[in-house]
């Protein structure tokens, strides 16, 4: 497996076409690092990707960042681990936003159920 350290978060390829990202604590995510983050991952997927993006811990999402998250092309589907109650209430509301809704998206509370919905 490889691990990447991007200037706010962690990617970790956890296949060809499947990557974990698991932002830092106390993060509040703008669209310069939803910018930065598209650039890393298309730098390592040459084809159409997934996400686990990983909720452990704490951090903000700008609107305009959330909403601009979601218009990566090559990006297929994204399930979201949110090991608590803040955590799954954040993923379901991002998951409603309209950029959102063209992708495949998912809300886990189980990182092994998120990662099998994903094979």
């Amino acid at each position: 497996m490889e691990i990447h350290q991007i200037s706010f978060a962690q990617i970790r390829v956890l296949r060809r076409d499947l990557a974990e990202i698991t932002v830092d604590s106390g993060v509040d995510i703008d669209l310069n690092m939803v910018d930065e983050i598209h650039r890393y991952l298309l730098s390592l997927f040459n084809q159409s990707f997934s996400l686990l993006i990983n909720k452990t811990n704490s951090y903000s999402t700008q609107l305009d960042a959330l909403i601009q998250f979601g218009n990566l092309a090559t990006l297929d589907r994204i399930a979201v681990f949110a090991p608590n109650k803040l955590a799954k209430m954040s993923a379901d509301f991002s998951a409603t936003i309209p950029s959102s809704a063209a992708l495949t998206i998912d809300v886990f509370t189980d990182r092994e159920e998120a990662l099998a919905w994903l094979n």
